[in-house]
């Protein structure tokens, strides 16, 4: 039995035919979205993961890179977890846009294979370019027109997602920064992914991107039959690891899971994938937490701090091809935490700086409010949280409000 089922996973893995069209996730945080597509002539729905904040204040509305992902039914509600956990330091804050699959087989395989000695039906594959098309063409368009995006995004894909993630990278790689193929299926039509990546590769067009190859890899069964299937999906990977890792310009990681399957190894391989691929801004991010620490940096002059972030900043710009701003959660987190130590002076600085940035959100001046109130200077805590309240009607800023209000009224 235990073989059997080890055998069955593997012909998911070569084929990814999980699905489950009318589940909804278990865990569910966004908002459902759909568009007709003229190029597949039909309806598509997608899920849809806003980043949040961690406060209950009205912050400003910023734009995020865009992570798309496939298979929504299965992976939309991990990731959306994955992203959430990361996203204070580890990576930057990103929409997630995650297409509900309608006919999966025909959607996420690029070329028709007739027929397949499993069984499984593949009379309607080979669809993957015209997929591409809709994602390019309209869902693209249509995120960047209904929600605040960057044109900085992430693709991720399991199984076949896998296979058409990595020949997305291949044969469209102006459309994405980044790419996560997760356990691929890379024995599709003779090794087509493999092929299709050596071609582009070979002739520089991976330069600049990212890629994270992530494979299950099973310890030997003792079973020949099953065995071989191991080897026959190991040899692909292998290769296009291989080749990969000596790409001039690509920022590349195979990533191998021994004792892990095609089903378990999605949550790691996605974790380590992101992690990878922004272990640059989790250093700017670092850099930046020690420039603004009370203890670390108590000697650096309010000056100085803000040449270096202003510098971090710079630096995260220079990667991402665009202008970025310091966080308006991270900054207030930082402001606070140098109010807790004392540091007065840091602290008003750090919450002037999420004014001057970003002056129609409610939470920086409800945290300026705050800087005040500590400093014994209740007048000017009352200014500031007026001006929270006419942006946000909290109650949390109401009452600080009041109380003010109230002595003053009883002196």
């Amino acid at each position: 039995m235990k073989k059997l089922l080890l055998f069955l996973l593997l012909v998911i893995c070569c084929h990814g035919m999980v699905n489950a069209q009318n589940a909804e996730p278990l865990y569910y945080q966004g908002i459902v979205d759909s568009l007709y597509s003229e190029i597949l002539h039909e309806t598509r729905h997608f899920y849809i993961y806003e980043p949040q904040s961690t406060r209950q204040l009205e912050m400003a509305e910023t734009e995020h890179p865009v992570l798309y992902l496939l298979d929504a039914n299965s992976q939309f509600a991990l990731t959306s977890q994955i992203v959430k956990n990361l996203s204070f330091d580890a990576i930057p804050s990103m929409l997630i846009v995650s297409i509900l699959n309608t006919n999966r087989t025909r959607d996420l395989t690029p070329t028709h294979v007739p027929s397949d000695p499993s069984g499984f039906n593949l009379s309607q594959s080979g669809g993957g370019d015209m997929f591409l098309d809709f994602i390019e063409k309209e869902l693209i368009p249509y995120i960047d027109q209904n929600y605040s995006t960057t044109p900085y995004r992430t693709f991720i894909g399991h199984s076949l997602g896998g296979l058409l993630s990595g020949y997305a990278l291949a044969t469209r790689p102006h459309l994405f920064n980044n790419v996560i193929s997760l356990d691929p299926t890379s024995t599709w039509d003779d090794e087509l992914m493999y092929r299709s990546l050596k071609e582009t590769g070979d002739k520089g067009g991976l330069a600049g991107k990212g890629y994270v190859l992530a494979v299950a890899d099973p310890e030997p069964t003792g079973d020949k039959i099953i065995d071989s299937l191991l080897t026959t999906f190991r040899i692909p990977n292998d290769k296009m690891a291989g080749y990969l890792d000596q790409v001039e310009g690509l920022d590349f990681q195979f990533k191998n899971y021994p004792k892990g399957n095609h089903t378990d190894m999605v949550i790691p391989g996605t974790y380590d994938g992101l992690k990878f691929l922004f272990s640059w801004y989790a250093d700017l991010n670092q850099q930046m937490i020690d420039a603004a620490d009370p203890f670390i940096s108590k000697d650096l002059s309010d000056e100085e701090l803000i040449a270096r972030i202003e510098e971090i900043h710079r630096q995260m710009s220079d990667h991402f091809g665009y202008q970025v701003l310091p966080k308006e959660d991270m900054i207030n987190s930082l402001g606070y935490w140098s109010l807790q130590a004392g540091s007065m002076s840091r602290s008003k600085l750090l919450f002037e700086m999420n004014i001057a940035n970003y002056p129609e959100s409610a939470n920086v001046y409800d945290s300026m409010g705050d800087y005040y109130l500590a400093a014994d200077q209740p007048q000017e805590a009352a200014r500031f949280f007026r001006e929270a309240l006419k942006r946000d009607e909290n109650p949390g800023t109401r009452a600080k409000l009041e109380q003010i209000e109230n002595k003053g009224s009883n002196e």
